[in-house]
């Protein structure tokens, strides 16, 4: 595996791990179901991102990080729910941007550019309907 190609998916790794721990401490804070559902289904597919990155590293030859990124800790600092909200939605912006820049360096037609743009794919939509969502949201709080 190229070293390039490498680092950007172990950031990914990392970054899918921080927001699984985001997201399990969001889940226990919020009292609303809708948002709840929400932030569940972003962390299943966190949770599940994270296992495919690490065994795409692996079947191709390199070494996964164990680390969690420094977003989790980012969510848990940044005060009132909103706030936290808003900053998930540009972490998800952020990891969507990060998945396009892998993208260029994943040999093309493969199971790590298959896995890419499905990631890429999910985070773009995560983005629009967790906006649409958070603002329905916080309007019946």
């Amino acid at each position: 595996m190229d070293a390039a190609l490498e680092q950007i998916l172990n950031l990914l790794l990392e970054s899918e791990r921080a927001g699984v721990a985001a997201l399990d401490k969001l889940i226990g804070e919020v009292g609303n179901d809708d948002l709840r559902r929400l932030l569940a289904t972003s962390r299943e597919d966190e949770a599940a991102s994270a296992v495919a990155l690490e065994l795409l590293i692996r079947e191709h030859g390199g070494a996964p990080s164990a680390k969690i990124g420094p977003f989790a800790a980012k969510i848990a600092a940044a005060g009132a729910l909103a706030e936290r909200l808003k900053l998930l939605i540009r972490g998800e912006e952020w990891v969507a941007r990060k998945v396009e820049e892998a993208l260029a360096l994943a040999p093309p037609g493969g199971p790590i550019d298959d896995h890419l743009r499905r990631m890429a794919n999910r985070h773009r939509f995560e983005v629009e309907w967790g906006r649409a969502e958070l603002i329905r949201i916080m309007n019946t709080l």
